[in-house]
């Protein structure tokens, strides 16, 4: 019906109609706390020492680049909020999950957290991002289940340009205008990369302590993991918002864990997760209560 789309649009609609909706207020109020959130900024003397998310495009600190005004500043916010909430969403469901059913180190995690906040080393009211990146264990959680669950399913297939490609082998040779792609799911379970049993959630495979490797050794590890990790898709292909979903998924699940004690209400049977263009989840049903 693309008679549809034009009265949809019509500013009569947007004033009384859209203005009204549940989404529109919300949207209205994401608007509203960035401004807020500006203002504190360049008034707060806490807040101007902090290195903030969007720094990089504000006028005032790079007089030099292109002048992006609040409005352009306020936009990017937007769009890249709404572009994350299902990548992020996809990935806190099974990360909550992973702990759950790994109870030891649900409370290695908890106990990382409770340390680190005891040691003033966590910002008060939320954590600051950097923060979250020095928590060794709850990092290996993080990156474990990108690796197993990642939140970015598709193949994003690609076309073969001239003259046509040579797989490693030397044997196999894929020529011009072929459609390829590469899933995250079956790349993630390669032994050859990610070591032993690829199927099982073991974040002791980022931690070189636990790991049985040298130093030298997990690191060259770790790098062979990373450089092949497609949990935010690959090269060109790559998922723009992916530091700001890292940004989200991680500050948020420290809170999670730093506020309240998680348990499955349904302990004897887990929820139902889809692969799908990202992951899809049905009946994880979770008690969160204060902890002790």
């Amino acid at each position: 019906m693309p008679w549809l789309v034009p009265l949809l649009r019509h500013p009569l609609w947007r004033k009384y109609l859209w203005s009204r909706t549940k989404t529109f207020q919300n949207m209205d109020n994401l608007y509203s706390n960035f401004d807020t959130m500006i203002d504190l900024r360049q008034s707060d003397k806490n807040l101007k020492e902090q290195k903030l998310f969007f720094d990089a495009l504000d006028p005032a600190m790079n007089p030099s680049e292109y002048q992006y005004s609040r409005e352009d500043l306020k936009a990017e916010v937007i769009t890249f909020t709404a572009a994350t909430l299902d990548g992020v969403s996809a990935f806190i469901s099974p990360f909550i999950d992973n702990l759950l059913t790994h109870p030891i180190f649900y409370d290695r995690v908890v106990s990382e957290i409770q340390a680190a906040d005891r040691a003033n080393k966590l910002s008060k009211p939320v954590v600051l991002y950097e923060e979250t990146t020095r928590l060794a264990l709850f990092m290996a959680c993080i990156k474990e289940t990108l690796r197993r669950d990642a939140p970015a399913q598709t193949i994003l297939p690609r076309l073969v340009t001239q003259p046509g490609y040579e797989l490693f082998d030397g044997q196999t040779y894929i020529p011009a205008g072929t459609q390829m792609g590469a899933s995250p799911y079956i790349v993630h379970r390669n032994e050859a990369i990610f070591g032993k049993q690829p199927e099982q959630w073991r974040p002791q495979r980022w931690i070189q302590e636990e790991s049985g490797m040298s130093p030298k050794e997990h690191e060259a590890y770790v790098r062979k993991m990373e450089r092949y990790g497609m949990w935010w898709g690959y090269g060109d292909r790559e998922c723009t918002g992916k530091y700001y979903a890292q940004m989200e998924m991680q500050k948020l699940c420290v809170e999670l864990l730093r506020r309240f004690d998680i348990r499955s209400a349904t302990p004897e049977r887990r929820f139902k997760h889809a692969r799908w263009a990202v992951g899809m989840f049905w009946n994880q049903q979770l008690i969160f209560s204060k902890p002790h």
